[in-house]
């Protein structure tokens, strides 16, 4: 691990073979960037505002303690505890808007913590600690999340990821996406509701708009392939606890027609999960749980 200045930023960089990735621990332990010779996999703007960094469209965004659109009785951007005590609840979660401290790092990996404080406990009246691991394989890239609840009541929780893979609106037709999953989910965004059909197919061109705020429910997260043959490259997903119920939903997503990268996000649970219990993790007092996932890359300049 090195620190590095990134656009006037002091970062961490992480290395493995030809390979390298670029983290902020002052920004929610955001991974920023993952680059091999010729090929930005994870992509940051040129043009990042970093006084606005949960708004910036790149890297990978940590998703804790709840994912997405969280609503109470109906209304956008707030819970109820276990106590009926009402609770803002941000776009996923806080973690992405907190300083994040380094525990552990090597020249391939790092590990950051979050604990539980002030600021936490107005959102999540939990004492917790999330620790957060991104390691860098000379072909993949592996982040794990390990959750330990700290106090003496059950703590819901979730997490999740934002990647924003480097593919841009032009070349979307050329990239195929495999991702088999037992049904496809979308909320209401007025409500907050979640809705269910039957999943139709297992793939489809990125180019296809259907994709666009697509939940897949119970997906097989080892059969989740992002393929160019064109020009000879693939992104494929891999769950190294092999437990399918540690990630119940890979949402697909981008924000315009024209935007040069397209998501696609494992989350251990749907947007909600506090009221609907569409995946929710619950941590019993002083214990600590795990969940991890590696991306694997292939790229013609593998075989130079």
């Amino acid at each position: 691990m090195n620190l590095e200045i990134f656009e006037n930023q002091p970062v961490l960089k992480i290395q493995a073979g030809n390979a390298s990735a670029f983290i902020s621990p002052a920004h929610g332990a955001r991974l920023l960037s993952w680059n091999v010779p010729g090929w930005d996999i994870i992509r940051w703007p040129a043009n990042a505002d970093w006084d606005r960094v949960p708004k910036v469209r790149g890297g990978d965004i940590i998703l804790f303690p709840f994912i997405a659109r969280t609503y109470a009785n109906g209304r956008i951007g707030s819970w109820i505890d276990a106590s009926g005590v009402q609770r803002p609840a941000p776009m996923h979660g806080f973690a992405k808007d907190s300083p994040f401290r380094v525990v552990d790092a090597a020249a391939d990996f790092v590990t950051l913590r979050l604990d539980s404080n002030e600021t936490t406990t107005a959102c999540y009246p939990f004492p917790f600690r999330l620790e957060v691991t991104h390691r860098l394989e000379a072909d993949a890239l592996l982040t794990s999340f390990r959750v330990t609840n700290r106090g003496d009541q059950p703590m819901p929780w979730s997490a999740g990821h934002h990647y924003y893979f480097h593919i841009p609106a032009a070349e979307r037709a050329t990239w195929d996406l495999a991702l088999p999953c037992e049904k496809w989910g979308r909320q209401n965004f007025a409500d907050g509701v979640i809705s269910f059909d039957a999943a139709s197919h297992q793939g489809a061109p990125l180019s296809d708009p259907a994709w666009v705020d697509r939940f897949h429910a119970n997906p097989c997260l080892t059969q989740v392939v992002l393929c160019n043959a064109t020009v000879g490259k693939k992104i494929s997903f891999e769950n190294p606890a092999n437990r399918p119920s540690d990630w119940p939903c890979v949402t697909t997503w981008t924000e315009k027609p024209d935007s040069d990268f397209f998501c696609v996000e494992p989350w251990s649970a749907f947007p909600n999960a506090i009221h609907n219990g569409l995946g929710l993790r619950i941590l019993p007092p002083g214990t600590t749980d795990e969940i991890s996932c590696r991306i694997r890359i292939n790229h013609p300049e593998q075989s130079i």
